[in-house]
């Protein structure tokens, strides 16, 4: 199994809008412009994203991480995740944060990259969102 992961392209926007549903497909190709999507590629094959932005316009946050299912749990996650950290820490960030549902499995799969909680916020029947950061370098 050979895993790589590299910035989307305008070639992986079918892709990216088939899975990522939060947002419409024309934000989506901005994004893939601007640079804040990556994917995760295993035999030649995408099987995953991972999206991002800024909190308060200068801390990257990390909005979305999802894998096909058939692949989670296989180190294809945790590989998107350090290259985007990578690739954080070189465009001299040293602070990355992220956020889960507190019935969500990914929060363990932060906690075990070194993230920590940081606080959460409740909403009106939602489960709560907790925040995680990590210092980076």
């Amino acid at each position: 199994m050979r895993v790589s992961t590299r910035g989307a392209s305008t070639s992986d926007l079918p892709f990216l809008v088939e899975v990522d549903r939060h947002l419409s497909p024309d934000r989506l190709a901005d994004l893939v412009s601007a640079g804040r999507v990556m994917v995760v590629e295993v035999d030649g094959d995408v099987v995953g994203l991972l999206r991002w932005g800024l909190f308060w316009d200068q801390v990257p946050f990390m909005n979305l991480l999802w894998v096909l299912p058939d692949w989670r749990g296989q180190g294809v996650g945790t590989a998107l995740v350090e290259a985007w950290e990578r690739s954080q820490l070189a465009a001299g960030h040293d602070l990355v944060l992220t956020s889960t549902m507190s019935d969500e499995r990914s929060q363990h799969l932060y906690r075990r990259l070194g993230y920590v909680d940081s606080g959460a916020l409740f909403l009106p029947d939602e489960p709560a969102e907790l925040i995680l950061r990590k210092q980076l370098g």
